[in-house]
């Protein structure tokens, strides 16, 4: 019964590092569409307009990109927490809801990044700081859920 009382207790701790983890992720991705944002606004970068008719592109990839982050969130890291929360000694479902809640973050610090790049390309200030506000509340919103 100790044993495994004592194995529960370290497979707790191991979901509530998990959690923390992602936690500090989220935190740090957050951190870096601010550095992105802040970074776009102070660095030169090219003549107002010169995307032309090509500023719409970067957008598409934007949602593409935040469709795929649904996606991954509904289809692969909430199944792997219902089944976490159903048996929280299921090593595997750990592993796979860390792993695609990470995905999920990392896709959508992703629309920063080509907020970022549109920033540098000439593109609009206003829309390149639309797309880092849709991306620091997209991290919000699909952060980590506690299991």
């Amino acid at each position: 019964m100790s044993r495994r009382k004592s194995k529960t207790n370290s497979t707790l701790d191991r979901v509530a590092a998990a959690y923390l983890g992602l936690r500090r992720t989220q935190m740090a991705l957050l951190l870096g569409v601010a550095i992105c944002a802040a970074l776009g606004l102070a660095l030169h970068h090219a003549e107002p307009g010169s995307l032309g008719s090509r500023s719409y592109l970067p957008a598409i990839f934007s949602t593409v990109l935040l469709t795929f982050a649904f996606t991954t969130r509904n289809s692969m890291a909430t199944p792997a927490l219902r089944e976490l929360r159903r048996d929280h000694l299921d090593e595997a479902a750990l592993a796979r809801w860390t792993r695609y809640s990470t995905l999920a973050m990392g896709l959508c610090a992703g629309v920063a990044l080509i907020g970022f790049g549109m920033q540098l390309m000439g593109g609009a200030t206003t829309i390149c700081l639309v797309m880092y506000a849709i991306a620091a509340a997209y991290l919000f919103l699909l952060g980590p859920i506690r299991p």
